[in-house]
């Protein structure tokens, strides 16, 4: 289903902002195949902050996740962040 706007985060309810996808890829090499992406960007968002504990007790690495969107497919995911301003500067709207 293509999303023609923003949604909203299904941990906080809040609207993902619709962001360019960061220019690097992890995995095949492929893209992300998006000219967008729809991202929580909401600090509050339980999703995201409980990703620091999490991502630190099973991997021993300092990162969280944020809710994500493809707005081809409405396909839900999570994207990696090192940062709370990680790709806060890939917002587009």
């Amino acid at each position: 289903m293509k999303l023609e706007e923003a949604p909203v985060c299904p941990y906080c309810g809040k609207k993902m902002a619709k962001t360019l996808p960061p220019p690097f890829n992890i995995g095949e090499g492929l893209g992300w195949c998006e000219p967008y992406l729809y991202i929580c960007f909401n600090d509050e968002c339980n999703f995201y902050t409980s990703g620091w504990e999490h991502i630190r007790l099973n991997y021993g690495k300092i990162a969280s996740y944020r809710c994500m969107f493809y707005p081809s497919s409405g396909t839900q995911d999570t994207i990696c962040v090192y940062s709370p301003d990680a790709m806060k500067g890939q917002i587009v709207e």
